[in-house]
């Protein structure tokens, strides 16, 4: 463990901060362009490319280097662009002709995977571009129509949804195993397009383009709910700025409530700025040029703390501190301690082995650090893994949690530590090294 975390402090002060602006919303028309929105307003903002380029435009997610990758079907490659205030075009990430690329993931080491309607299965490519072949043969557990909305979801599933099945399918890195995980035309489900997982960490949402509806669905018991019914051939979805759900309706988008499914307005009006054809929405924060960083709060050997109680499967720590400013043995004094606030973190339990960790370092009371995000996971499995198997994730007894977590390969050079006391109160320390 000791030599993981042996990388440069850069690894957390080169993360994106969020700058002043809202988040992009970016909305792809399959027979227009990429069309981009403020998140917050619904103002145009501009398009991303000319059609020319990108044509059947499809899945834009951001990457592991911090650029934005846009799918073009059509086209039959994928195309990067700087997530900047520029917005420049960079290059090609991948040529993907006749597959009919239509969705597209990025795991935690960085490896992409990509969607093919025509070829009905999922192709992967190494963090060059390079083609790693096929994650599963095609038309796995009855997949038809690979759709756009293929996203990692709870358990560190890889969920692929089927148009033409009118399903949707798991595939388990572990394993290599698919499975169908929601059955075809399932609660209503017909032509299934987007999916996004709910912020409870227990559901996903579904559009199911051919019915009109908004599913809720439970990939653990399988229970499926309409939460509306009333959108117009709905393609994408995603969490707006301010946590209400934004979905695509016939061509335009508009915000719903996440618990009831309640029409709030619209935020994008019906073939603004010339969308022709909507198939996918994202929303996206801007990367900001340079996070402004107080450099008092960084130490040679860097760790930020806090403590919090649970709630449900949340541990939210408001109060972040870091503690710089003396000496290790008998250097230690601790009236030279600086106790600063160093942002807030947020931890997500998804399984007994994955958590979503996030955090917030902007504005005046915090470290300037900037906000990010990843999928954590435990560095040992042991007999606290297997306690909450046996007792299930939302069993009271959250002591199972003690230990270390990282986020594998991709965030080699750092971790954090959960330490649980016995009045429920957990400790929490995340922990990497900065240049001398």
């Amino acid at each position: 463990m000791r030599s993981r975390f042996a990388l440069p402090l850069l690894l957390l002060l080169s993360l994106p901060a969020t700058a002043q602006e809202c988040a992009r919303l970016f909305v792809s028309g399959w027979r227009s362009t990429v069309h981009v929105f403020d998140a917050c307003t619904g103002q145009y903002l501009r398009d991303l490319d000319t059609r020319a380029r990108l044509a059947g435009a499809m899945a834009v997610r951001p990457g592991p280097d911090g650029l934005l990758y846009v799918v073009a079907e059509t086209s039959g490659a994928i195309h990067k662009y700087r997530n900047n205030d520029s917005l420049d075009y960079v290059g090609a990430f991948a040529a993907v002709p006749n597959i009919g690329a239509t969705g597209l993931a990025f795991d935690s080491s960085g490896v992409a995977y990509v969607a093919g309607y025509n070829s009905d299965d999922v192709k992967r490519f190494d963090r060059e571009g390079r083609a790693l072949g096929a994650a599963f043969t095609a038309r796995a557990s009855g997949l038809d129509g690979p759709d756009n909305g293929m996203t990692f979801g709870p358990g560190g599933s890889l969920y692929v949804p089927g148009f033409d099945s009118s399903s949707v399918v798991a595939w388990d890195p572990a394993t290599g195993q698919t499975r169908v995980a929601l059955a075809p035309f399932s609660g209503g489900l017909s032509n299934t397009r987007g999916l996004l997982a709910a912020r409870d960490g227990v559901h996903m949402f579904v559009t199911s383009e051919g019915s009109g509806r908004l599913l809720r669905w439970n990939p653990a018991t399988g229970a499926v709910s309409t939460i509306n019914s009333t959108l117009v051939r709905p393609t994408g979805i995603d969490y707006a700025p301010d946590g209400k759900l934004l979905v695509s309706s016939d061509d335009s988008v508009v915000r719903l409530d996440p618990d009831t499914g309640a029409l709030l307005g619209t935020l994008v009006p019906n073939s603004s700025n010339g969308i022709v054809a909507q198939v996918f929405i994202a929303v996206i924060p801007r990367a900001a040029s340079q996070p402004v960083v107080d450099a008092s709060q960084v130490g040679t050997q860097y760790w930020v703390v806090g403590d919090a109680r649970f709630a449900g499967r949340v541990l939210q720590l408001d109060h972040v501190v870091s503690a710089t400013g003396t000496g290790f043995g008998a250097a230690l004094r601790a009236s030279d301690l600086a106790i600063k606030r160093w942002g807030s973190v947020r931890i997500e339990l998804v399984s007994c082995t994955e958590a979503r960790f996030s955090w917030e370092s902007s504005g005046a009371d915090s470290a300037g650090f900037g906000n990010g995000s990843y999928t954590a996971y435990r560095y040992f499995e042991n007999e606290d893994t297997e306690r909450c198997r046996a007792n299930g994730i939302d069993h009271a007894d959250r002591s199972w949690v003690n230990g270390q977590w990282w986020g594998r390969e991709a965030r080699s050079g750092e971790g954090w530590f959960l330490d649980r006391r016995a009045d429920g109160t957990t400790f929490f320390a995340w922990f990497a090294h900065r240049p001398r």
